[in-house]
């Protein structure tokens, strides 16, 4: 059990008995005083009938230590400072007990050692997601690493160490709370963070560690997701500003790449791999990044225009730094949508129907497995045609 900053300045009556082979205490060295007058202070550890003492590298006069409390006496700051040390040393002993006792692994005065050193992924979650995403890297689809790489660095913000042991309903429901009011984060964004959050402790579970909270006990909420598309003068908007001789050239690059995929569909991971090999004539024929699937799709001559030979896109931006820029270029246009680079395909999508385009040939546009993801754009095409029917009231 983590000790807080209180418990940390007050007596503990110790020796701690933390697992029936496990005690502790802090001790001073009194036979050694240095030339300055101090003694240097230990912490003093029993298991299994073997005893080992650890420097704490604090050192002070012997009628400054008291042995009854096993605290450094006085108010000064540096006091304060030296009893916040020995209590995370504690609280460290404690919590590495903890999280072998619960997870049914036997403690040795080397792991103990080890752990204290060097804290391993036996007892920390964050460096255990650390550890075993970095052995998925290879596997796991570049977008897909990205993501679940971005979920642990927004929760290592969060909490740099959680202890596997601490993992429970009130730490999940925390970690929600931050999403939603100190992130500002989507409904869907959190359900993301939950899935990658599960899926590591899934792992972690299956390995032999015990939790309180296991990843079957994490429900995930099932969302259709935004589907935020640019209608023909939003595009237009967009396109004056491309135009412009205010853009910058980022602007331009990452525009580019936008407006293309609002007349091919294509996303951003497939945009972002092009290379010239993929244009045959009037077709681009690639591998889709996320399904896997070949794909081969007509270029129309709009989508043309923001290619260029040789090098088919200019510069080169992370996905982060395009979807950032993108936010900003929604406030110069003065569009007031959420613009991500994702809304060009669901652009392309929506307009593909409008214009009237059929829904079989769309679903091949966009590699869909099954025509019911390709059926909500029909939806959106329906409710925009029904809304477009009230405004014949206005004739009479």
């Amino acid at each position: 059990m983590q000790l807080s900053l209180s418990q940390q300045n007050y007596p503990i009556t110790y020796p701690i008995k933390m697992s029936g082979t496990l005690t502790h205490k802090i001790i001073q060295k009194r036979d050694y005083i240095r030339v300055d007058g101090t003694a240097a202070l230990y912490i003093q550890i029993f298991l299994d009938g073997k005893r080992k003492k650890l420097p704490l590298n604090i050192y002070v006069e012997p009628k400054m230590f008291d042995v009854k409390k096993q605290r450094v006496k006085g108010k000064s700051q540096l006091v304060k400072d030296y009893n916040l040390i020995i209590g995370k040393k504690v609280a460290d002993i404690n919590n590495i007990a903890v999280s072998y006792r619960l997870a049914g692994m036997y403690l040795t005065f080397e792991k103990l050692i080890e752990e204290l050193t060097n804290p391993t992924a036996k007892i920390d979650f964050i460096k255990f997601w650390e550890q075993q995403l970095e052995k998925q890297k290879d596997l796991l689809k570049e977008g897909t690493y990205r993501q679940q790489y971005s979920t642990l660095t927004k929760i290592k913000k969060w909490k740099a160490t959680i202890l596997f042991h601490e993992i429970d309903e009130d730490l999940l429901n925390e970690l929600i709370l931050h999403c939603k009011k100190t992130l500002k984060n989507k409904e869907t964004t959190i359900q993301t963070t939950l899935k990658n959050f599960k899926k590591y402790l899934h792992i972690a579970n299956k390995k032999g560690i015990k939790t309180k909270l296991s990843f079957d006990d994490i429900s995930i909420k099932s969302f259709k997701g935004d589907r935020t598309f640019l209608n023909e003068t939003e595009i237009k908007e967009i396109y004056e500003y491309y135009q412009s001789k205010f853009i910058s050239e980022s602007h331009k690059n990452i525009l580019d790449r936008f407006l293309f995929a609002c007349f091919t569909g294509l996303r951003i991971s497939d945009v972002l791999n092009l290379t010239e090999d993929n244009f045959i004539g009037d077709f681009i024929a690639f591998k889709s990044e996320k399904t896997g699937k070949f794909q081969k799709v007509k270029l129309n001559e709009t989508a043309k225009k923001f290619i260029t030979e040789g090098v088919i896109f200019k510069g080169k931006y992370t996905v982060e730094h395009i979807n950032r820029e993108l936010k900003f270029i929604a406030k110069v246009t003065k569009i007031n949508k959420h613009l991500t680079f994702h809304v060009s395909r669901h652009s392309f999508a929506t307009n593909y129907l409008i214009k009237g385009g059929r829904v079989e040939n769309l679903q091949k546009i966009l590699g869909h497995s099954n025509i019911r993801e390709t059926m909500i754009y029909v939806h959106i095409v329906d409710a925009i045609m029904n809304e477009e029917m009230s405004n014949l009231d206005g004739i009479i």
